[in-house]
């Protein structure tokens, strides 16, 4: 028999983020809504919410539970959460936990516990911990990143990690023993398999089973978005949920069945002892699912389920690309699927509909209709690109139409911005453009023509008009004059796609400075010849006459590696500063293997070199290749930019280029929704500077690294409550006194409004 719905428990109000199952009569849920749920079976389809446990200040991530002993009875629920602590409560007594475990210090996102009391718990402050008789045994540090998911092998006394720096790590007695490798991205979930060994599971799709010594077995392929949790059943079942609305049942390494679930998210999934499994979603609800016939739900319950399923929208990066006139009618289904689970695509009027072939029913089921699939010229091409728009975009009289590709799972902001850095268009022009974008992709989404837009009621949006037709100031994109101010609403701070470089510099004085350098090293041995001296010439008129484009730059790199490779430290400076000018015009730095690492350590004790290094970090970020090398060296870079040695100076120079540095990976990671375990780190970085930095233009740039993190990861929002963000910014800066004119107020008050 097939998976079928037994049960659907409704009481939560936020995303359900773990479930676990003690007895087939009870079942545990945690939430973001902060809260640990108990529900009681009162008949073979029926449960009913038993208690509510609310002891946790912030969301509930995590839940385990040990099993019944002479001590406790009723055995006893471990929950965890964003309020880094560990509760640990006597299913029968809501009112307070019996024991809170405190030691971690971010948020606890993973517990496992056995039924002699022992309890492991991962968090996001990258270490595990073991707790015996509810204090640390051990602590487990070694993984880069945070820790997704504990297990332990009780008969083999070894805990096992994931973690998001795409590892897992096995320990024994509080020691690394080993680091296994197989995934390629974020570990999100482990789980015990009787027998075999363990499984894993993470945001590259993949689900791995591994052995007792954590050598691969198989390697589970059908997913096709992350895999967010794990369960298993003694007949060696695997459970795997995900971002892609199933749960998936997997028998001898073979997928057979895909549950489909009317949300989003399948956060979380675990088993019933009498074979039942239970899953938690996007949605708020908690779903038990069986094969035995008697505990399927009755027939209006499922047929409720299913056209619910029926009725949810499907992205079509889930399906693949449609060509709607391709598509057969329903006459497409009178033929079986090629195999269980076959996914096909008919035409039902202006609909395309996704079915799903059941091999044990002999039926196909509708789950869903799919949306943005439904014309067959839908993709456009853009410099052998395909985009779901590409629109014109008039920049003035006599001037070719400038060419904006745009998809629709990008953010409209960052669009526009690189369209306004790709031609050199002002600024000022930000959310007009990404506002253009923003009703015009909704309005072709939804079946009709883009005929107008806001500014000039024409088929086109022309930068140079607004909506009252008020001119935003002439501007030539191949031309030096600078925009008027826009009469248009206040520019929004936050996000900030824009990087902030250090350009400006005096040629005459610097290539002065090295002359001198060079003669009063003369008798050295490290001074400059004749020739090099001459590379140096070339040099400055080069950066004097910069290209719009990079160039290959080796004589003029080769020339400033050797002035800071042999000379005094106190004499590097000025080469330095012409090696964050040059970043911005050449490729040759950013191919230079571990430049920025080299040269920070070199750096480090001298306040000057110091900030030239982080100027050139923030330069670095002006091409496609110096961002890459940025971002390869950006934990090292980072490390050495929050130390003592920075916020403890008082040269105001040094910590606005590094105050910079931080703005620039922040809009480096506004690209990177992924990157939440680095977004996560640097929240807490940036709020533990910001509690006693007072300067105001570098807390603005600060600032502005904060909220462009806030923006664009929903896990470093939640790990903004933890931190303490609000207070923080509400004493820096929104609780000064007024007569100290402070500016850094409205970025503030925008963080404090996206929080």
């Amino acid at each position: 028999m097939t998976w079928q719905l037994s049960a659907i428990l409704a009481g939560h109000t936020g995303d359900v983020k773990a479930v676990c199952a003690p007895t087939d009569d009870l079942i545990v849920s945690v939430s973001r809504d902060k809260s640990v749920r108990t529900w009681k079976r009162q008949s073979n389809n029926t449960f009913t919410e038993d208690k509510i446990f609310l002891g946790h200040t912030n969301y509930v991530n995590s839940v385990a539970f040990i099993g019944a002993s002479d001590a406790n009875p009723q055995g006893l629920i471990v929950s965890g959460g964003s309020d880094k602590l560990i509760n640990v409560w006597n299913p029968d007594d809501a009112s307070e936990p019996l024991y809170t475990l405190a030691g971690h210090t971010d948020n606890v996102c993973s517990l496992f516990a056995d039924v002699d009391g022992h309890i492991v718990s991962g968090s996001w402050d990258k270490t595990a911990k073991v707790w015996r008789d509810w204090q640390v045994a051990h602590t487990l540090e070694g993984h880069s990143q945070a820790i997704w998911g504990v297990v332990e092998l009780v008969e083999h006394n070894i805990v096992v990690t994931a973690s998001a720096d795409k590892t897992i790590a096995m320990w024994k007695d509080g020691k690394k023993t080993k680091t296994i490798t197989g995934h390629e991205d974020c570990v999100r979930s482990l789980a015990l398999l009787p027998g075999t060994g363990f499984v894993s599971c993470g945001n590259d799709g993949a689900v791995i089973v591994w052995n007792y010594e954590g050598n691969p077995v198989q390697a589970l392929d059908g997913h096709t978005s992350f895999v967010y949790s794990l369960a298993t059943l003694p007949t060696g079942e695997i459970f795997s949920s995900g971002e892609d609305r199933t749960v998936r049942v997997w028998e001898h390494g073979v997928c057979t069945q895909a549950i489909v679930h009317p949300c989003v998210s399948v956060w979380c999934v675990a088993a019933l002892p009498n074979g039942d499994i239970v899953s938690g979603g996007s949605d708020g609800f908690v779903r038990i699912f069986t094969r035995k016939s008697e505990r399927v739900a009755d027939a209006e319950t499922l047929k409720a389920y299913d056209e619910e399923n029926a009725a949810t929208s499907i992205p079509s990066n889930q399906v693949g690309d449609i060509k709607k006139d391709d598509l057969p009618g329903p006459e497409g289904l009178e033929q079986p699927g090629r195999k269980d689970q076959d996914v096909r695509m008919i035409r039902v009027g202006n609909v395309v509909e996704a079915h799903m072939w059941s091999n044990a029913e002999q039926s196909w089921s509708k789950i869903g209709e799919v949306v943005d699939a439904v014309g067959q010229n839908r993709k456009q091409l853009f410099d052998g690109i395909e985009y779901d728009h590409v629109f014109d975009i008039d920049v003035g009289e006599g001037v070719p139409a400038l060419k904006l590709p745009f998809n629709v799972t990008e953010n409209p902001y960052t669009a526009a911005q690189t369209f306004l850095d790709k031609h050199d268009l002002p600024q000022v022009y930000l959310d007009q453009v990404a506002d253009f974008i923003t009703k015009n992709a909704r309005a072709v989404s939804q079946g009709s023509v883009a005929t107008g837009d806001p500014f000039t009621g024409g088929s086109r949006y022309t930068p140079g008009q607004s909506s009252n037709n008020a001119s935003l100031g002439s501007y030539n994109p191949w031309g030096n004059d600078t925009p008027k101010p826009a009469p248009a609403a206040p520019k929004r701070l936050i996000p900030q796609f824009a990087n902030v470089p250090f350009k400006d510099a005096n040629l005459p004085a610097i290539h002065k400075k090295i002359l001198q350098l060079n003669g009063e090293l003369a008798s050295s041995g490290v001074a400059l010849e004749e020739p090099e001296l001459a590379h140096l010439d070339t040099l400055i008129k080069f950066l004097g006459s910069a290209p719009k484009q990079p160039v290959h730059q080796s004589n003029a790199l080769s020339l400033l590696l050797k002035i800071l490779n042999s000379w005094p430290e106190a004499s590097r400076f000025p080469a330095l500063d012409l090696l964050r000018l040059l970043a911005l015009y050449s490729t040759s730095p950013a191919e230079t293997p571990d430049l920025l690492r080299t040269l920070l350590t070199a750096s480090r004790t001298h306040e000057v070199s110091l900030m030239l290094v982080a100027r050139l970090v923030v330069n670095f970020c002006e091409t496609e290749l110096g961002r890459e090398a940025a971002l390869k060296d950006m934990e090292a870079v980072l490390e050495y930019m929050e130390g003592d040695a920075v916020w403890l100076s008082g040269n105001k120079n040094l910590k606005l280029a590094v105050a910079t540095v931080y703005m620039s990976y922040s809009t480096l990671l506004l690209k990177r929704p992924d990157d939440d375990a680095q977004a996560i780190q640097y929240v807490g970085v940036l709020t533990k500077i910001l509690e006693k930095e007072r300067d105001q233009q570098v807390q603005a740039r600060l600032l502005t690294a904060l909220g462009n993190l806030i923006f664009a990861h929903e896990s470093a929002k939640e790990s903004a409550a933890i931190f303490g963000v609000k207070q923080v910014i509400q004493s820096a800066v929104l609780s000064r006194p007024t007569s100290e004119n402070i500016s850094t107020s409205p970025i503030a008050n925008e963080i404090i409004k996206l929080l």
